[in-house]
């Protein structure tokens, strides 16, 4: 058995090999394919969405005896009949009501720093979302690689250690649609926090995180041991694991690089299962 602290180390030598790398670059590429393509139309979608809506601007003036006063509205509509038909194209007559309807909101919009304000907040928060579903993608895909990654390292560090996997693709899917219920859910729930400075970072990236840290845990724990071996390592190491999982999280909020690193994740996480199966099998025997 290796020592612990050197599994690092060990780790980073068996990415940069060139099976790994290779490996590496398969869930990049699916991933980068599927955003780009996803992002491409909804940004065609979003387009035409915004090319037929039209917002014009009118001010009435009411003059009496003794005073005059101005009033500025702004008028929105949405022409329909030259709108292409999509399942994912939304029609924003609903929000746009609301804004009408609502001095405030187009007061501010109208207010040249505030639409500034508003643009770059909109940006920053899109700019997240990208992100975070990149790395939801790319985790689920690089988990189809999990047992091909385990049977590599079984062969050049492990060559008499027994693997034990469990649960069915259902189970596996069935899982991996729990944990991404659930993390939506939260996101929903920590709607009150997103506008408390500080806690809504913790807000926004709790979430994620938990999908990130269950599915890659599962992934390789599954892989590697029984049912009630995944349980006791789980157990035995489960605050270790959620710490090396916050360190990969944040290394994921890297543009690019975050979706390149989930192969290096699940050889790390793997070297971890191992060794602590190894240790487990050795007292219970």
């Amino acid at each position: 058995m290796m020592k612990k602290k050197n599994l690092l180390s060990l780790s980073i030598k068996d990415f940069f090999s060139s099976y790994f790398l290779g490996l590496a670059f398969l869930p990049l590429i699916i991933t980068l394919v599927i955003l780009f393509t996803s992002l491409t139309y909804g940004i065609n979608s979003l387009n035409n969405t915004l090319n037929n809506v039209h917002i014009e601007k009118t001010t009435t003036t009411n003059t009496t005896k003794d005073s005059s006063e101005t009033q500025s509205s702004v008028n929105i509509s949405y022409d329909e009949s030259t709108s292409t038909t999509s399942m994912f194209e939304v029609n924003p007559m609903h929000l746009l009501d609301s804004l009408q309807s609502s001095a405030i909101l187009s007061s501010m919009l109208e207010n040249k720093v505030l639409r500034w304000i508003i643009e770059k907040v909109v940006f920053l928060i899109a700019t997240y979302f990208i992100l975070i579903i990149s790395v939801i993608i790319s985790v689920t895909i690089v988990g189809f690689f999990t047992p091909l990654v385990v049977k590599k390292l079984k062969s050049r560090h492990y060559t008499s250690f027994e693997i034990k996997g469990h649960g069915s693709i259902a189970y596996v899917i069935f899982y991996a649609l729990k944990s991404l219920l659930v993390m939506i859910l939260l996101y929903i729930l920590f709607i009150p926090l997103y506008f408390i400075p500080l806690l809504n970072i913790v807000a926004f990236n709790l979430p994620a995180f938990y999908f990130f840290h269950k599915m890659l845990v599962f992934d390789v724990g599954s892989t590697i041991n029984s049912e009630k071996e995944y349980k006791q390592i789980k157990t035995i190491v489960s605050s270790q694991l959620k710490l090396r999982t916050f360190f990969m999280y944040l290394l994921t909020m890297i543009p690019f690089i975050g979706i390149f690193l989930p192969l290096f994740f699940v050889i790390y996480l793997s070297h971890i299962f191992i060794n602590e199966s190894v240790e487990l099998r050795a007292v219970t025997g």
